[in-house]
């Protein structure tokens, strides 16, 4: 399973997880002085989504471009996450991201 994070949009935040079949998508309206709320969004949608029995194997996060504050916010959470969780991140533009890669 592959967790993507795109916070480069200055308005809206948008999380991804997909296990190679399933794809789950879900996009928040976002105030850019309340960043310190993505995190309480992500977690929202991982408690939402995320099978009890399937484990997030790779993080992959926007890189731009877009909102710089946005952007760093969004690459943070994916390197923390990463190391928390122990698995690989690997920063992307949006244009080239796949599923599954």
């Amino acid at each position: 399973m592959v967790l993507y994070i795109d916070t480069t949009d200055f308005n809206k935040t948008t999380f991804m997880l997909a296990d190679g079949k399933k794809l789950w998508k879900k996009s928040y309206r976002v105030d850019p002085h309340r960043s310190h709320e993505t995190l309480q969004k992500l977690d929202q949608f991982l408690k939402k989504n995320q099978d009890p029995r399937t484990k997030i194997q790779k993080i992959m996060v926007n890189k731009g471009p877009g909102s710089y504050t946005g952007t760093r916010v969004g690459i943070v959470i994916a390197q923390a996450l990463g190391f928390a969780w122990g698995i690989p991140v690997k920063a992307v533009a949006k244009e080239k991201f796949k599923i599954g890669r």
